[in-house]
């Protein structure tokens, strides 16, 4: 496979116009890209609702022995809640779904999850988590701690805030890209687009099948980002990965201006039009 793990010398051109993705191939309610868009009334609920602007790690969850198991640090299970909408990290694999708040009543699901191969240390976290999430029944957020509990009203999964999302501290996850046609499409089905910016000028992830990277420069508002570089696979599934990998390059590269509020980012090109939207997690790669 290391013929096909080798940076294109020089970088690819990344910006040839493509072909919008068709709409079957675009995340629904029941795809990690996206889900059903909430109505006005939950969305201002969950604005008030103490669970927004903040991403949270979890810490520990009720096993199947009563006792709470603490989550090794190597294993960054995440749940960011946005507008009705919440997303992140299982512990593994990337996940998103719908919720509702009514008081302290909180309703999560349908959830949908990517399906890679995890470790057994990765997989009983992850089982736990997801389970769990579909059975929550209430809720309460006390200081840095947020707690998800069951119709028994036992604590079932427990998080705490973690430090707020900035450019070079965080694992970016794409939830729309600019197709080059004046619209934003929503992530292809069981794909997973991610930024990771360091500290030191350079840019990398997954473009949905293949690896990237390259250089950028920022400084709080603007933002230059390439050229890209990217391995050579071929990708043919799931349906439109190869259109929305080449829109998500070219979309980087467009973007002059960056917005990050809470743990939402966004890069838009000097017109203002939106080139990539992302969501903050943690873990994965």
């Amino acid at each position: 496979m290391d013929h096909l793990r080798r940076l294109i010398k020089p970088a690819i051109a990344l910006t040839a116009a493509v072909a919008v993705v068709a709409c079957t191939s675009r995340a629904g309610p029941g795809s990690p890209g996206g889900s059903a868009a909430p109505s006005t009334a939950a969305a201002s609920a969950a604005a008030g609702s103490g669970l927004e602007g903040t991403l949270w790690r979890l810490t520990e969850y009720l096993g199947p022995d009563g006792n709470a198991v603490p989550v090794p640090e190597t294993i960054a299970a995440s749940a960011t809640f946005a507008g009705g909408n919440v997303s992140g990290n299982a512990g593994c694999n990337d996940y998103t779904g719908s919720y509702t708040v009514d008081g302290e009543v909180l309703t999560i699901g349908p959830l949908a999850a990517t399906k890679k191969a995890c470790g057994p240390a990765e997989s009983a976290v992850e089982t736990a988590f997801l389970t769990v999430m579909e059975k929550v029944a209430t809720y309460s957020v006390s200081g840095d701690t947020l707690e998800l509990k069951t119709t028994d009203a036992k604590v079932r999964l427990k998080f705490a805030a973690t430090q707020a999302a900035g450019m070079t501290k965080t694992r970016w996850v794409a939830t729309g890209v600019n197709n080059g046609k004046g619209a934003v499409s929503s992530v292809v089905i069981d794909t997973t687009l991610t930024a990771i910016f360091t500290g030191t000028g350079t840019v990398a992830g997954s473009g949905g099948c293949n690896d990237y990277n390259g250089p950028y420069t920022s400084d709080p508002s603007t933002i230059k980002i390439g050229p890209l570089a990217a391995t050579r696979m071929a990708c043919t599934a799931p349906a439109g990965v190869d259109e929305q990998e080449t829109q998500f390059f070219a979309a980087m590269q467009a973007a002059t201006k960056y917005t990050i509020a809470g743990s939402k980012l966004e890069l838009r090109d000097d017109a203002g039009a939106l080139q990539v939207s992302f969501r903050a997690t943690l873990g994965g790669g």
